[in-house]
C-alpha cells in the first residue's frame, strides 16, 4: 500500500466523518449476511465489508474488487481492537462529547445544501433522526480515535526524516500534486442603517420580555429566529465548548446560569437572545434566537458604489496596491490585515486547491492569471450577508510530482504518516498475542498490510 496515493487505511476509516450521508441507496439483491470476522467480544459482518465497500465506489467512481475489500476489512479490523483496548484501558467519551462531534459533522453537510430543509429532503431524515442513527457509530469513533491518539500521538518527523523519506520513494511513486492557487479579496458589505438596526432590537427586546413573563423561548424560537438550522430544534444548539462559539456569543453566554435568558447580544450573525438550557463540565447546551438587520436597497447601493470606486483605484496608483486597499477599506476582518490574503482553513496555509473552490469562486479564478483580479461581483459571507467583492490571483501552480522545495508539507504530512504505520504495526502485532482475532475462509487470503495470519 503506497503512502503516498492512500493514507494508512486503517487509520482514516476510524476517522471518517458521516460520509454515507446524503449518497444515493442503490437496489441490491438481498442476500443471508455473516460474520467474516472477530476481534475478541467483537464481530465484523459481511454487510459492513460491503457497505463500505459500496460507499468508496460511489466516492471514487470505479469498481471495488476484492483487494480493496480486504483494506476496508483490515480498517475495521483495527477499529475493534481498538475498541476492545479501549474498554481495557477504561478509556471514555462523554455524552457531551458526542453531541459536539455530530454538531460539527453535521455542519459541514449542512454546508453542501442550499437550506436545511434541503438537506433533510435529500436525506430522509430529520438532523434529530440522523444524530440518533449515528450516535453509536461516532462515539465508537471518537473512542478509537482516542486510542490512535494514545498510540501514535507523540509521533513527530524531523526535517533530516523528511528529507531521508523523500530520497527513499521511488519516483514513480510520487504524489501528484494537482493545481493550487493562492487568493486575495476585497470584501465590502452593505451594512444596514442604525434605524434597522434599532427596530431588530426592539423587536428582540419584545421577544424577550414576553419569555420572561412566562413565553417558551423554545416556541418563540421555533417561530421567529433566523437561524433555520437551530430554529427547526426550538433554537437547541446542543452542547458545545467556548472555543466552537464566536467570542461575542461566548462571553455572555458562558456567564448564564441555567434557564436564565441573556440580554441582547450582536454578533457578526445578528441579534441573540441566549439561554443556558445545561451545563456538563466544559460543555455548555444553548438555545438562542437570531434575528438579522437587513440591508436596505439604499445600503447594497452605497456598496456597490464604493466597490466600484475601489476598482478603478486598483493599479492606478503606485502606492494604493491590492493590499493596501484591503487594508483601508475591506470589511473581512480576518483578511484586511494581511493585504486580502485567504488563508485555507482546512491546512491553515494560503494554498487552495482548485478541485477544493466553492464554484463561484472557482469561476473567478478559472478566469484569471496569476496577478489579475476580477471585476465587482456579489456573492454570500460566511456570515450568510449577501457582500461585494474583487478577488485577486496572487499564484497558481500548475499540477507536478511533489518535490522538497514547494511540497515540503505534503511529503512532511506522508514521512509522519509512514512512521506512525510502523508504531501501529507494532502495536497491532503485539495485540495479536493478546486477542482472540479470527478471519474467516472468505478474507483469509488477504494481503493484509497490518495483520499477520497464519494460512489455513
Amino acid at each position: 500500500m503506497l503512502i503516498w496515493t492512500q493514507r494508512v487505511f486503517i487509520s482514516t476509516l476510524a476517522l471518517t466523518s458521516l460520509a454515507n450521508l446524503g449518497l444515493p441507496q442503490t437496489s441490491q439483491p438481498m442476500r443471508i449476511d455473516e460474520v467474516v470476522a472477530v476481534v475478541g467480544n467483537e464481530i465484523i459482518l459481511l454487510s459492513e465489508v460491503e457497505e463500505n465497500a459500496r460507499q468508496m465506489a460511489l466516492q471514487t467512481d470505479r469498481p471495488v474488487g476484492f483487494k480493496e475489500k480486504c483494506q476496508i476489512l483490515e480498517g475495521l479490523l483495527f477499529q475493534k481492537l481498538c475498541l476492545e483496548q479501549a474498554e481495557r484501558d477504561s478509556l471514555t467519551v462523554t455524552d457531551e462529547q458526542v453531541e459536539s462531534e455530530l454538531n460539527r459533522r453535521l455542519d459541514y453537510f449542512k454546508a453542501q445544501f442550499e437550506s436545511v430543509e434541503k438537506m433533510e429532503q435529500v436525506l430522509g431524515r430529520t438532523i434529530p433522526e440522523i444524530k440518533k442513527e449515528f450516535r453509536a457509530q461516532v462515539k465508537d469513533q471518537l473512542l478509537i480515535r482516542q486510542m490512535e491518539e494514545k498510540i501514535t500521538g507523540q509521533v513527530k518527523v524531523t526535517p533530516a526524516e523528511v528529507r531521508r523519506f523523500y530520497e527513499s520513494v521511488p519516483p514513480d511513486s510520487l504524489p501528484y500534486i494537482p493545481s493550487e492557487v493562492e487568493l486575495a479579496h476585497i470584501v465590502v458589505e452593505p451594512k444596514p442603517s442604525a434605524a434597522e438596526k434599532e427596530n431588530v432590537r426592539r423587536k428582540l427586546q419584545e421577544i424577550r420580555r414576553e419569555i420572561l413573563q412566562g413565553a417558551s423561548f423554545g416556541l418563540k424560537a421555533l417561530l421567529y429566529s433566523e437561524d433555520k438550522i437551530s430554529a427547526k430544534n426550538q433554537g437547541e444548539l446542543g452542547f458545545m465548548t467556548r472555543e466552537q462559539l464566536v467570542p461575542e456569543f461566548a462571553s455572555v453566554a458562558f456567564r448564564l446560569k441555567e434557564g436564565e435568558v441573556s440580554e441582547i447580544v450582536e454578533t457578526p450573525f445578528g441579534f441573540h437572545l441566549i439561554q443556558l438550557i445545561e451545563r456538563r463540565g466544559e460543555y455548555y447546551n444553548f438555545r438562542h434566537i437570531l434575528l438579522r438587520p437587513k440591508p436596505s436597497e439604499a445600503d447594497f447601493q452605497r456598496a456597490e458604489k464604493l466597490i466600484d470606486s475601489i476598482y478603478h483605484l486598483i493599479g492606478r496608483h503606485d502606492t494604493l496596491t491590492f493590499g493596501k486597499l484591503a487594508e483601508l477599506f475591506s470589511t473581512d476582518e480576518e483578511t484586511r490585515n494581511n493585504e486580502g490574503r485567504l488563508v485555507n482553513p482546512a491546512t491553515g496555509t494560503t494554498r487552495f486547491r482548485v478541485s477544493d473552490l466553492d464554484m463561484p469562486t472557482f469561476n473567478i479564478v478559472n478566469r484569471l492569471e496569476p496577478g489579475e483580479y476580477s471585476s465587482p461581483e456579489l456573492f454570500e459571507t460566511p456570515t450568510g450577508y449577501k457582500a461585494f467583492r474583487i478577488v485577486k490571483l496572487l499564484h497558481r501552480t500548475q499540477p507536478h510530482l511533489a518535490d522538497l522545495q514547494n511540497d515540503f508539507e505534503t511529503i512532511r504530512d506522508a514521512a509522519l504518516e509512514h512512521k506512525k504505520k510502523a508504531i501501529i504495526d507494532r502495536w497491532i502485532q503485539k495485540k495479536q498475542k493478546e486477542y482472540f482475532i479470527r478471519v474467516n475462509s472468505t478474507f483469509r487470503e488477504c494481503p493484509f498490510d497490518s495483520f499477520k495470519f497464519n494460512s489455513p
